[in-house]
């Protein structure tokens, strides 16, 4: 696989190899999904610092002192990108100076796709979505993760990163990432399957952080309360919400477990609707190699069993 040739670039200029004192390079991640990735490309050479712990979300996060130590002391962090982590940008400049800092938002072979457009969505808007197509990061969605192929291409990136800076463990970087690969198509096949009769069944979400996943699967959201959880949407806009519910046959809605549900509840209250869960980084989950593959199958089940 061809990664970007900016990757390559830094790669080509950091110090190749680690002391024979350290067992292996200092790593430190961003969110949940990401870790899980790199911890399952590292697993049995060294365990990641994982930045954003619990129920905390990225987007109102405030970088704590443990952080911005594990940032210090950093050899590689990986990182989203801007989009969806704006508070790593100065401490990434101003902490981690020695760091060879990966942003998946710089990879190109990531499938990116464009932020949609508004809060309400008809079969209109999915049968003529697209992918993105632009040169820079204004206008992506940056919940990348939650197609499977993009993980993969996401472990790839790891693999060569972790290689170049600690060489001596190249083969079992190149083997880890080999499993994870494997075990993200077995991923792959299961959620196809139990999704499969889903694709005419609408939904409202509390905010848009789904599209990869149901893009991938084929899946029927009609809108979302929000576009981002920091952001409120006004009383007209919950009322179209509504309205789009009453009018699409809308059977379930879905809160965040990081996030209160009151406004779901004024788009629902008086419905024949069910409620449901998603969760879309991992916020009640424990974190590690596991957790990428418990965050997606949490999906699907949560999808099926409100939906059918």
């Amino acid at each position: 696989m061809h990664l970007k040739a900016a990757l390559i670039a830094i790669l080509l200029t950091i110090r190749l190899g680690i002391s024979s004192a350290q067992a292996s390079p200092q790593v430190v991640v961003s969110i949940k999904p990401l870790h899980s990735l790199v911890a399952g490309v590292m697993a049995g050479i060294a365990q990641p610092k994982l930045l954003i712990r619990g129920q905390a979300s990225p987007y109102t996060y405030a970088l704590r002192p443990s952080g911005a130590s594990a940032l210090q002391a950093a050899e590689v962090v990986f990182w989203i990108g801007e989009e969806s982590e704006a508070f790593l940008s100065k401490p990434l400049r101003t902490l981690a100076r020695k760091a060879v800092v990966v942003a998946l938002t710089d990879t190109e072979e990531i499938h990116w796709l464009s932020l949609r457009q508004g809060l309400v969505w008809n079969s209109h808007d999915r049968e003529t979505e697209e992918s993105y197509s632009g040169d820079d990061h204004e206008g992506r969605d940056p919940h990348l993760w939650l197609d499977p192929n993009n993980a993969k291409v996401m472990v790839q990136i790891i693999v060569t990163t972790l290689q170049a800076v600690d060489p001596e463990q190249a083969q079992a970087y190149h083997d880890n990432g080999q499993r994870l690969r494997k075990r993200l198509d077995a991923l792959d096949a299961v959620l196809r399957e139990g999704l499969s009769s889903l694709s005419q069944k609408p939904y409202l979400v509390f905010h848009d952080a789904y599209q990869y996943f149901e893009k991938r699967y084929n899946l029927h959201p009609i809108g979302a309360v929000t576009l981002s959880p920091e952001h409120s949407p006004g009383m007209q806009r919950l009322q179209t919400l509504r309205t789009q519910m009453l009018g699409s046959g809308g059977r379930c809605v879905f809160t965040e477990p990081q996030f209160s549900p009151k406004l779901l509840r004024v788009v629902s209250n008086g419905l024949e609707v069910k409620h449901g869960v998603l969760d879309p980084i991992g916020a009640e989950l424990s974190a590690g190699p596991d957790l990428y593959f418990t965050l997606l199958n949490n999906l699907s089940k949560s999808l099926q069993e409100c939906l059918h």
